[in-house]
């Protein structure tokens, strides 16, 4: 009904922990790729090849008021990282699953979510 090109058509309270580790991988590699592209951001920042806006209000550091971090990129960069670590739990829950028939990973699947 939601258009989906491929589906589940039947599904319990298990089902392949390997759906976890497809969905986080694509994400953890997007995760990457942003950190790569914000890193490079903000070394070309620090030689003064580029810089990102400064805001109306922005100030720099307490030190050096006139500094003009890459903030953009460097919350970016952060997001990333954890995108990139979300990936070892559906890792690990796939490796341990008794025969996929215990709901021992719920803290970890359901915790992320929230």
């Amino acid at each position: 009904m939601a258009g989906f090109k491929k589906a589940y058509l039947v599904t319990g309270q298990t089902y392949s922990r390997k759906v976890d580790i497809d969905s986080l991988a694509a994400l953890a590699s997007l995760g990457a790729t942003v950190h790569k592209i914000c890193t490079d951001i903000r070394l070309l920042a620090n030689l003064k090849e580029i810089e990102e806006p400064f805001e109306k209000e922005q100030i720099g550091s307490s030190a050096m008021p006139y500094k003009r971090n890459p903030m953009r990129s460097e919350r970016c960069c952060s997001l990333a990282r954890h995108l990139m670590t979300l990936l070892s739990d559906p890792l690990q829950t796939a490796a341990v699953q008794w025969l996929e028939r215990t709901l021992d990973d719920s803290a970890n699947r359901y915790g992320q979510g929230r």
